[in-house]
């Protein structure tokens, strides 16, 4: 009985951990993006315009973790400014992946002055 037991506990347990994965998977994802958003953007700043190997390999492993419709946004031709274009498209189809009915607009667009009035 114990063995029985012990068997379900350990089987609740796996599939929780599995669900867990699948829950985190986009968060996982996002802070990944952001964590290379910041290293470009600062690169940007400072007037570097090629994207180094290391940040280049790295963005590579962690675009590659994603589902394909994201992953073919990247355009990794080395540029600085093309890389991070490229990169807030993958987070553009992270979030459309997430959250199908999420809309990106800009708050103080003319366009949107509907929507903030109701």
């Amino acid at each position: 009985m114990i063995d029985r037991t012990s068997s379900r506990i350990e089987k609740q347990e796996t599939a929780v951990r599995r669900e867990n994965r699948r829950r985190y998977a986009f968060h996982r994802m996002l802070q990944a993006t952001d964590r290379i958003l910041w290293r470009l953007e600062e690169m940007n700043r400072d007037g570097v315009t090629r994207v180094p190997k290391k940040v280049r390999a790295e963005l590579c492993t962690v675009v590659a973790t994603m589902p394909d419709h994201c992953q073919e946004a990247l355009r990794d031709n080395g540029h600085v400014q093309d890389t991070l274009d490229s990169l807030f498209e993958v987070q553009e189809r992270l979030f459309r992946w997430r959250y199908p009915n999420w809309q990106d607009f800009d708050p103080g667009g003319a366009d949107n002055q509907d929507i903030l009035a109701s």
